[in-house]
């Protein structure tokens, strides 16, 4: 299995930042290095990072057998279009991570055991923050941060599992976004087209575990306390 990590943005809601945010120190290590230790350690094969806002500094930053992917239009367009720049090296199954997203291991070791073609990480102690999911027999029906908060089941932490075999169907889908203009939207968005075409989208939960999604300030600090508090038995 192989790791996709999204990395590409300027983090503009962390106020003027001058290094991506997946460089931030939580403690003895950055948000990257410890997504990337937490692969290694689960026994991933390869590891790419999708890289745009001062890409030379995540270079300077991992070692040498994490893979780096550029991509050229993060400053106008969302993380759909930054996946695509993907396709070509990921020919095996993979997760994919947000590169400011803060997890505990087990979350992943979850993520990684569930067998269905594709697999999302929700949590359902609902914030209202982050991109909601809705939940219909037990199969996710729609993921995006329009679902009114009272008819949403969950959020999605920014964590997913694709199979090997449905790859092609995920960058077909993407595919026909682009090409009608989709610059605004998340990878999610070719999921929910997937859903459209019946694919069945499974989920495995948090199970209150400790994640966050580290879009401003406040929520980089207690990221940093949380990390602070864990049981290191687990990394």
């Amino acid at each position: 299995m192989d790791a996709l990590i999204l990395a590409a943005g300027t983090g503009s809601r962390m106020g003027g930042i001058d290094s991506p945010k997946c460089l931030l120190n939580i403690g003895n290590t950055s948000i990257i290095n410890y997504q990337i230790n937490c692969f290694k350690k689960l026994g991933f094969e390869k590891i790419f990072v999708l890289t745009g806002y001062n890409s030379k500094q995540i270079k300077s930053h991992v070692d040498k057998d994490v893979i780096l992917i550029p991509t050229s239009n993060y400053l106008t367009t969302n993380n759909l279009y930054s996946i695509w720049d993907a396709r070509n090296f990921l020919q095996n199954d993979f997760i994919c991570v947000y590169g400011d997203l803060f997890f505990h291991k087990q979350i992943l070791s979850n993520c990684i055991n569930n067998k269905n073609d594709i697999c999302l990480v929700i949590e359902k102690n609902i914030r209202s923050e982050t991109m909601r999911v809705k939940i219909e027999n037990d199969h996710i029906v729609e993921v995006n941060k329009t679902i009114p908060l009272e008819l949403s089941h969950g959020n999605f932490i920014g964590m997913s599992k694709f199979k090997k075999h449905i790859i092609p169907n995920f960058f077909n889908e993407i595919s026909k976004l682009i090409k009608i203009g989709n610059h605004d939207a998340y990878y999610t968005k070719a999921i929910e087209s997937m859903i459209k075409n019946k694919q069945k989208i499974d989920y495995v939960e948090t199970n209150n575990l400790p994640w966050l999604d580290i879009d401003e300030k406040h929520e980089y600090e207690e990221a940093k306390k949380i990390y602070q508090n864990m049981n290191m038995r687990y990394f």
